[in-house]
């Protein structure tokens, strides 16, 4: 997601414009992509360069700590980044670059954001029960339960049972 904001950065501190984004499906890196992207970026004129900030809506594919099967989760957050004119010198906090004659590419400080707003255990629904499979039919217990009948032995008792 590229923007050209040329004009913003000839601009005095202050001086402001913003973007509608309706991004679809995209890879924002390797570990990462989202289905699509939406909302609204204002971007403002800095002393050190452009500050972007603003709500925006997402919605990712990610699998379930649980069962491992693959489901969309969607994601809101809101954007707050510093873009930086080239050298970019060290600093706290992070700083990202804006590129030649003026593009700004939103794809890093998209990918952070929406990283950090990821859920630490990403479940498929609630009540998921995991790898949750019948040992005697292989059925999958997220699906319902089984029509086998368990015993349910003490493992202190198992070498009894197996005298028998």
């Amino acid at each position: 997601m590229r923007f050209n904001l040329a004009r913003l950065l000839e601009e005095p501190v202050g001086s402001k414009t913003s973007f509608d984004i309706d991004q679809p499906q995209e890879q924002l890196a390797e570990d990462l992509f989202v289905q699509f992207v939406q909302g609204t970026v204002e971007f403002t004129r800095t002393n050190r360069g452009i500050f972007g900030e603003g709500p925006l809506h997402s919605q990712v594919q990610l699998e379930c700590a649980r069962c491992l099967e693959t489901f969309s989760q969607p994601i809101n957050f809101h954007l707050e980044a510093q873009f930086g004119l080239p050298p970019i010198e060290p600093q706290q906090g992070t700083i990202f670059p804006i590129g030649v004659k003026g593009i700004l590419d939103l794809t890093d400080a998209l990918r952070e954001q929406i990283l950090l707003a990821l859920p630490m255990r990403p479940l498929c629904r609630p009540d998921c029960r995991g790898l949750g499979l019948c040992i005697e039919c292989g059925k999958n217990l997220n699906e319902g339960a089984c029509d086998c009948v368990q015993e349910i032995v003490d493992p202190r008792l198992v070498g009894l049972k197996e005298l028998l």
